[in-house]
């Protein structure tokens, strides 16, 4: 369980990002020339299977616990395989005994664990303006901003967009900005 706390406060800083997106009430664009500035923070959606085309990637950063891919037109962040099925081990009910009132709160903080840690964020490519590998991280510019998500979340000690092996990370950078015509 110890070694569980790092995810879940990485998916809960995944989860408050994705709750602060914020819409522009009035998205003309006379009015505000940003129709959408919630934008740069994605999609949230449920987790599903990453089915790779011709042109597509999938990275995992070093610790295996994130991946990030381009998948179509969009880039997708999410916990890796091997991290969903350790959540899954670790907040299984089904050899809970507790019937009682504890038993029924423990049930639910682990399906909520689980639901919530079963997203993937998604960024339209066509909102991607700029894509770089620059010190040892990977850049994305979204509608002029960097995600807060990518941004703020760390893993492993380190900045989720540090944490991807350095040939990994420009094949990535290289395989948006091909696909973007760049």
């Amino acid at each position: 369980m110890r070694r569980l706390v790092p995810v879940v406060i990485a998916a809960g800083v995944l989860a408050i990002a994705a709750c602060g997106r914020k819409d522009n009430p009035d998205p003309n664009p006379s009015i505000n020339p940003n129709p959408n500035p919630g934008r740069d923070q994605g999609n949230v959606g449920r987790r599903d299977s990453l089915v790779l085309g011709p042109g597509d990637m999938l990275i995992t950063n070093q610790d295996s616990s994130v991946d990030l891919a381009l998948v179509g037109q969009r880039i997708v962040v999410r916990l890796s395989d091997k991290t969903m099925d350790k959540v899954r081990r670790e907040t299984d009910t089904m050899a809970l005994k507790d019937s009682g009132f504890g038993g029924s709160i423990e049930r639910f903080v682990k399906k909520t664990v689980q639901s919530t840690l079963g997203q993937q964020f998604a960024y339209p490519l066509s909102d991607v303006r700029d894509a770089r590998y620059e010190n040892g991280t990977i850049v994305l510019d979204v509608n002029g901003k960097e995600p807060r998500l990518l941004a703020n979340t760390q893993v492993g000690g380190k900045k989720l967009m540090e944490s991807f092996r350095p040939e990994d990370a420009q094949k990535f950078v290289a395989a948006v900005n091909a696909r973007k015509g760049h």
